[in-house]
């Protein structure tokens, strides 16, 4: 029977068929799930002989879709970050194959700069966690990234314990390039007819989760006590260039002296060159760090 307030939810019969012709968020999520029977059946349903999956036959799939609403609400209120192009289509430019579909694009205002895509999840809160629903959606996340060349994808989850909670992830361009090749192996597969070969499964990435005291750590110490020092020099110098730019005269376009070299740009900016027996002679008049 048709679900009469909720039928009109969800991917169309068209968009679904679409799904046969390319490799999507939610297939990379199953080729690198190390199952062999989803995998087979991934193969079968993108050679056209088994039906497609229908995740809006599934309660709690159908429930996330409901929810998504909220979610992207949800993410706006707690974050003040604006979420727009939801339901974007975007095709990897390098290989067409490899496609997703958003749930949304992340922005700091209308028409600012992009600080990422997005991707909605509704969980059940048994066993949940956070770093845990972030490790399971791993390749769904970095090829929506890899498709799109974004840097960051905001993961936003809604539980059915009614919290609310996102966090932004990374791209991880060494399991981009890893998870590309595994998914061009299974085109392979699908365009040959030949059976799948599961990929090799790849270590779970290491989130940051703990939160350390290094007092202990002499390698830290020895470090910590480099950077100290060195930072003071490193202000100093920072400070000798803004006092130099002052000294500069607003109408050269070029001023030299006692080894250093400033040239003013048609814009303004002022760069720095430094000759290196100056610098040779200054090095040799002070101790090393």
């Amino acid at each position: 029977m048709p679900r009469k307030r909720t039928g009109h939810l969800g991917m169309t019969e068209d968009a679904r068929q679409r799904r046969r012709h390319g490799i999507g968020g939610s297939d990379a999520k199953i080729l690198m799930s190390g199952d062999d029977r989803a995998i087979e059946k991934l193969w079968a349903e993108k050679r056209g002989e088994a039906p497609l999956w229908d995740s809006e036959e599934i309660l709690i799939a159908h429930m996330g879709t409901v929810m998504e609403d909220l979610n992207l609400d949800w993410f706006e209120k707690t974050s003040g970050l604006v979420v727009t192009h939801e339901q974007e289509t975007c095709v990897y430019p390098d290989w067409e194959i490899a496609r997703c579909t958003l749930d949304g694009r992340v922005f700091k205002s209308i028409g600012g700069p992009s600080l990422g895509i997005l991707e909605a999840k509704f969980m059940m809160p048994y066993h949940w966690s956070l770093p845990a629903a972030i490790v399971k959606y791993w390749p769904q996340l970095q090829h929506n990234m890899m498709v799109t060349g974004e840097d960051y994808c905001w993961f936003t989850v809604l539980t059915g314990a009614a919290q609310h909670v996102y966090d932004r992830v990374e791209a991880d361009p060494f399991y981009q390039i890893r998870l590309l090749q595994a998914e061009q192996a299974f085109w392979d597969c699908v365009v040959s007819g030949v059976n799948p070969i599961t990929p090799e499964p790849l270590p779970d990435p290491v989130l940051p989760t703990r939160v350390l005291d290094m007092t202990g750590s002499n390698e830290w110490a020895a470090h910590a006590a480099d950077l100290l020092e060195t930072s003071l020099h490193l202000d100093r110098h920072d400070a000798a260039k803004k006092a130099i730019k002052l000294v500069m005269p607003k109408d050269a376009k070029e001023a030299s002296g006692h080894g250093v070299t400033l040239k003013r740009a048609k814009n303004g900016a002022i760069s720095f060159k430094l000759d290196e027996q100056a610098l040779a002679d200054a090095r040799a008049r002070v101790e090393p760090f």
